[in-house]
């Protein structure tokens, strides 16, 4: 059909050119319905793959044919106005098939300044609400509203399954300056594939994920999927009214690194799963669980990686795992993203996410560009994606992975591959502020929201709160203890004595700041051997060790992090299980072990003065002071059968714990019964005991009044 003058006449040319060469970022004033002079309303659309237009009014059953305005597929039409002016288009391709279609340039914008201003001041917390696809009917119709922040393109289009990937159909529109695109589509629904198409400055198209996808096919280059967020029921109300009065430092923690992978492997079914982890955690006294491995990248992360969990898995394992009581922690790697082609590397064409100079991005190693944290939309993305998994998933806390990496612009770089910060340190100024800003958020949340940093470096007050400077962690992982404490116990026996400052120094830094103590994956793994190979002597040397290992470590100030399967699974027996089982179970019991980690005050050095023997002996104090326990520890292969110890307070001392204990596999030399103190100096102490100690072992006495 010719196109009449006078529809020539109101035709905006320069515009049409825009969007039939797809370079147009505000469709919206070209496309759609539009009052003109007269009272009438010219409704125009473009479709290069339709041989026909008509359109359809609301409560009309007879369509209307438009009038082809250009060959490149423009198609117009002029109506008096009406109210309401719903309609839809009817399509007929050049096969002669017909479709109906609502016109997506005829919906409402979604997103309104006061989210645009909240997320370019970093300050949209709750943004996974409002970007990406989000499922969701307007004026009654059903569709997908996407929203992506590319600010130098050029122009964004959202292809899919749903217009055969071509990105000339449903080109966006942009919000005001922010560099935010939106559209709604009406009839793309759940599980329909997608992806932006964003042309660059120099006019090339390229295709990138969502970042804020809530599912992406499992491959390498696989689409974004339409998800519904909000759909999975959670049933532990109960348990989250309690994790939010609780007070981390003065409860036990002690956490269980599941490798989530490759249990779902062996039960391909998240009931199983769950019973699976619950009926272990539960039965050896665990108080959590730190769930690794559920996404195969730091790209996405928003989702968990199909291979491993869905999102609704994920969500129904957390929620089994918090009807048995046991807390959830996720690892958390936001430091870094892939280069990946179809990622968030050079997203619109421009350094986005990562920071434009070279020497502030770059990762060592390569494959990787670090998050540019002094750009408020990136910090956004973070903190959001930070809330999203505590909110949405339910977790009870992150570890943040390599911290240190993030807070030094040098860290692992050599001289020339790093620019310094304004004041010509090393300092990342702006992740600095960035971790206080995201502590502070999840703290006025809740406080018991446990969030963990995994920080090699020695940069002060990380667990700090952020109102007084420091970065505002819950905890920091002490990977220096584990490091000198491993390191003393690889040396054989006879050889310790020169190293015994090494098992002692941990206690000089240990109320710098709140800390967790790890026996972790990622030190097995870094070690690229086991605990048990660590240890120094035969077998049974070893398992001695290894009892001990755990002993010190359990009774040692701070919270715990384990890895079960660290030592060798096919070389633990039973008994050695069982001494891990009831470590657990005694730590969990007596508040000396864990409710007074931040006091110095509820810590005591009794002896560190016995480098040629290789013992030390310490107390632990309740907050209260009314619980007393002391530890002898014994790290040379010499049994003492009358040890004399110094003791804070007289009274009676019963041995609760004796990791030579025959159960265990030891040799069972132990204090049967309780032993009263006598006025009999020592360490420095008018009261001691006279304790039997076995070689390599670990001895807890408990105290009471006699």
């Amino acid at each position: 059909m010719a196109m009449s003058k006078k529809l020539y006449n109101l035709m905006d040319w320069a515009e049409i050119e825009a969007v039939t060469y797809s370079e147009e970022d505000h469709p919206k004033g070209v496309l759609g319905a539009h009052p003109v002079r007269g009272g009438q309303t010219l409704v125009t659309a473009y479709r290069h793959d339709a041989k026909k237009m008509a359109i359809r009014f609301k409560g009309e059953k007879k369509s209307t044919e438009r009038e082809l305005a250009d060959e490149e597929g423009y198609f117009a039409i002029l109506v008096k106005n009406r109210e309401p002016f719903d309609y839809s288009f009817i399509i007929t391709d050049e096969n002669g098939d017909t479709r109906e279609e609502y016109d997506p340039y005829s919906f409402a914008g979604v997103l309104n300044k006061r989210d645009i201003q909240k997320f370019s001041a970093g300050i949209h917390y709750k943004s996974y609400d409002a970007m990406g696809a989000q499922i969701m009917e307007l004026s009654g119709v059903s569709g997908v509203h996407f929203a992506v922040w590319a600010p130098s393109a050029i122009r964004v289009s959202v292809v899919g399954d749903f217009n055969n990937w071509d990105g000339r159909i449903h080109q966006m529109e942009k919000l005001w300056d922010s560099g935010v695109y939106e559209l709604f589509i009406p009839g793309v629904k759940k599980g329909d594939r997608y992806k932006y198409e964003i042309k660059m400055k120099n006019g090339i198209c390229i295709l990138k994920n969502d970042p804020y996808e809530f599912e992406r096919e499992e491959r390498e280059d696989g689409a974004s999927v339409v998800k519904g967020l909000h759909e999975f029921v959670f049933t532990d109300d109960e348990w989250i009214e309690k994790r939010d009065r609780v007070k981390i430092s003065e409860s036990p923690v002690s956490v269980c690194e599941i490798d989530t992978n490759q249990l779902y492997e062996k039960t391909k079914n998240i009931k199983k799963l769950a019973q699976k982890i619950s009926d272990y955690v539960t039965e050896n006294g665990y108080t959590h669980v730190l769930l690794d491995e559920i996404s195969n990248d730091n790209d996405p992360m928003f989702c968990p990686s199909a291979s491993v969990l869905s999102c609704d898995g994920l969500m129904n394992l957390v929620n089994e795992l918090h009807k048995k009581d046991i807390g959830v922690l996720f690892n958390w790697d936001t430091v870094k993203f892939s280069e990946r082609n179809g990622g968030l590397s050079l997203f619109d064409g421009s350094c986005l996410y990562e920071d434009p100079d070279e020497k502030r991005s770059f990762y060592p190693g390569g494959g990787y560009r670090y998050f540019n944290t002094g750009r408020s939309e990136v910090r956004n993305l973070l903190i959001a994606n930070a809330l999203y998994l505590i909110l949405v998933f339910h977790a009870d806390g992150l570890k943040v992975n390599d911290v240190a990496k993030l807070l030094y612009l040098d860290y692992d770089k050599g001289p020339g591959q790093w620019t310094p910060n304004m004041y010509g340190g090393n300092e990342n100024l702006d992740a600095i502020d960035y971790f206080k800003h995201l502590n502070s958020v999840i703290k006025k949340l809740s406080g018991g929201i446990m969030m963990t940093a995994d920080d090699e470096s020695v940069y002060p007050d990380i667990t700090k709160d952020a109102d007084e400077d420091g970065c505002g962690f819950s905890l920091k992982i002490n990977n220096g203890w584990f490091t000198d404490v491993s390191g003393y116990l690889a040396y054989e026996p006879l050889s310790r004595s020169a190293h015994y400052n090494e098992v002692c120094f941990p206690m000089v830094y240990q109320y710098n700041e709140r800390f967790l103590l790890p026996l972790s994956k990622s030190k097995a793994e870094f070690g690229r051997r086991s605990l048990y190979d660590m240890m120094s002597g035969d077998d049974d040397e070893k398992f001695s060790n290894l009892r001990a290992l755990y002993s010190f470590f359990m009774f040692h100030p701070g919270k715990k992090l384990i890895y079960p399967g660290l030592d060798i699974p096919e070389k633990l027996d039973d008994r050695f299980c069982l001494c891990l089982k009831d470590l657990l179970n005694l730590y969990k019991n007596e508040k000396a072990l864990y409710g007074s980690d931040d006091l110095p005050e509820c810590f005591e050095w009794i002896n560190n003065i016995s480098a040629n023997e290789n013992i030390l002996v310490f107390a632990r104090y309740s907050r209260d002071k009314k619980d007393l326990l002391v530890c002898v520890v014994n790290f040379l292969s010499i049994p003492r059968k009358e040890y004399k110890i110094g003791v804070p307070s007289a009274g009676k001392y019963t041995e609760i714990f004796n990791s030579d204990s025959e159960k265990y596999g030891g040799f069972g030399f132990v204090n049967q019964k309780s032993i009263t103190s006598k006025k009999d100096e020592c360490d420095m102490r008018e009261d001691s005991l006279r304790v039997r100690v076995a070689p390599m072992s670990v001895t807890l006495f408990k105290h009471s009044d006699t």
